[in-house]
């Protein structure tokens, strides 16, 4: 359990371990026009910040509602690979609440900054339990299906991707080894574009969802009117078709070749303009979105 005092002990970083012997890499600044409107959610309380990648790889694959209260005390792993059969395990949206409350909040790291601190821990899951809910909507509306469970464990790696502690270079890697094929290089895929535009919409589409049906004034979180969600919605790329747009971009110009290799891969990304990094941050990827010289015009 937590240690409670005015300095949190944090544990010691791990996430080199899947990318041993890399170089760090660095990522550009990315800025949008919105982040305004989801500072708190992406900052106070996005608790995922505190935890670390390796950690929350490790829980979110052996978690599941039997085992939901048990506590995990196996070793970390970091050899994961698109043949794990844990990515295509369907969540539903109890399941990931009690992934919050059970595995999430219960790290080592929660605990000792925010364990005492009841209305941040609740904070940070109702927004999160709301950005899933908004996501598989989101989904059934993309793949045009009739209200079923659409998040998968590969879809909630995202979430890892996008918010968890962890190095630049670790974090290449291990998207790299997600969906490498197997003669290791990096490929188109279905489940690629799956992952894809589920971190197009959670950094758009859902977290606007969550603005304009949450409403929690004493936090600084009041309700985005619908005036406001309308001009944000239309004008800023959190359209569906805007993240549509966007893995296309993507597909079109990350693929140079029909293979990569990791030394090819990882050359993607970097400080600098040409770089792929926005796909590691929810403000590079509505950076992108909201860049409509990137896409075809519309028919």
């Amino acid at each position: 359990m937590g240690i409670f005092s005015c300095c949190p002990i944090i544990s010691e970083d791990t996430s080199s371990v899947f990318a041993p012997g890399e170089k760090e890499i660095y990522f550009p600044d990315y800025k949008s026009t919105t982040d305004k409107y989801f500072a708190l959610i992406e900052g106070k309380y996005n608790l995922m910040k505190n935890i670390q990648l390796l950690e929350y790889m490790n829980l979110l694959e052996h978690f599941s509602i039997q085992t939901a209260t048990i506590h995990f005390d196996g070793k970390y792993r970091s050899d994961f690979s698109s043949k794990d059969r844990f990515l295509s395990i369907i969540l539903h949206q109890d399941e990931f609440q009690s992934f919050i409350e059970n595995k999430l909040l219960n790290t080592n790291d929660i605990l000792n900054i925010f364990g005492e601190d009841e209305r941040t821990l609740a904070m940070f899951k109702d927004l999160f339990t709301k950005i899933f809910s908004s996501l598989n909507a989101k989904l059934n509306s993309y793949y045009k299906s009739n209200k079923e469970d659409k998040i998968t464990k590969r879809n909630l790696v995202g979430l890892g991707l996008l918010f968890c502690r962890g190095q630049n270079i670790s974090k290449v890697k291990l998207f790299f080894d997600l969906f490498k094929d197997d003669n290791e290089h990096f490929v188109k895929s279905d489940d690629l574009n799956n992952y894809l535009i589920s971190l197009f919409l959670i950094s758009s589409y859902c977290l606007l969802s969550v603005r304009t049906t949450f409403n929690c004034p004493e936090l600084d979180l009041p309700k985005i009117g619908n005036n406001l969600a309308h001009d944000i919605l239309n004008g800023y790329g959190f359209a569906q078709k805007d993240s549509e747009n966007l893995l296309e971009y993507f597909n079109t110009n990350f693929f140079d070749k029909e293979k990569l290799t990791w030394d090819e891969f990882k050359s993607k990304f970097g400080n600098n303009k040409q770089s792929f990094s926005w796909i590691f941050s929810s403000k590079g990827i509505r950076n992108k979105l909201e860049d409509k010289t990137l896409f075809k015009k519309d028919n």
